[in-house]
C-alpha cells in the first residue's frame, strides 16, 4: 500500500509540473523595426483600423490578397493572433519589412490589387522594303 501510495504521489508530481510547463505566459512580440513604424505612420486612421481587421478576423482567403501573402505566411499570421496592433504582425514567420510595406501600399490603395504598370515596347521596325 505504502508503494502504491509513493508511485501516485510521484505520477501527480510530475503531472503537475508538465502542467505548469505548459501554462507559462505568451512572450510578448518583438518589438517592430523603426522602419516598420515609419511605413505604419504612413496610414490613415480608417486604413490602420480596416488593415488590422483584416490581419485579425480574415480567413484564409482574404490574407492571401494581400500581395506578398502566401498560404504559408497566411496561416503564420492566423497563429499569431490577435495583434494589438498592425505593427505586430512582424512577429509572424516570414513576415518582415517589405512584406509589411506591400500590406501598408495594399490598404493604402483601398485594399484593391494594383499591378505595376506595363512597360512600353519599343515600334517595331517596318520590314526593309524588298526584303522578303
Amino acid at each position: 500500500m505504502k508503494r502504491l501510495f509513493t508511485l501516485l504521489a510521484v505520477l501527480a508530481f510530475s503531472l503537475s509540473l508538465s502542467a505548469a510547463d505548459t501554462m507559462q505566459p505568451k512572450k510578448s512580440p518583438p518589438k517592430p523595426s523603426a522602419k516598420v513604424e515609419a511605413v505604419a505612420k504612413t496610414l490613415t486612421p480608417e486604413q490602420r483600423a480596416q488593415l488590422l481587421t483584416l490581419l485579425n478576423q480574415g480567413d484564409e482567403a482574404a490574407l492571401m490578397a494581400i500581395p506578398g501573402i502566401g498560404e504559408v505566411r497566411a496561416k503564420a499570421i492566423q497563429k499569431v493572433r490577435p495583434l494589438a496592433d498592425v505593427v505586430n504582425v512582424v512577429s509572424a514567420d516570414g513576415v518582415g519589412e517589405g512584406t509589411f510595406a506591400q500590406m501598408v501600399a495594399y490598404a493604402k490603395a483601398g485594399f484593391q490589387k494594383t499591378t505595376p504598370p506595363k512597360k512600353k515596347s519599343a515600334p517595331k521596325k517596318a520590314d526593309a522594303p524588298g526584303s522578303k
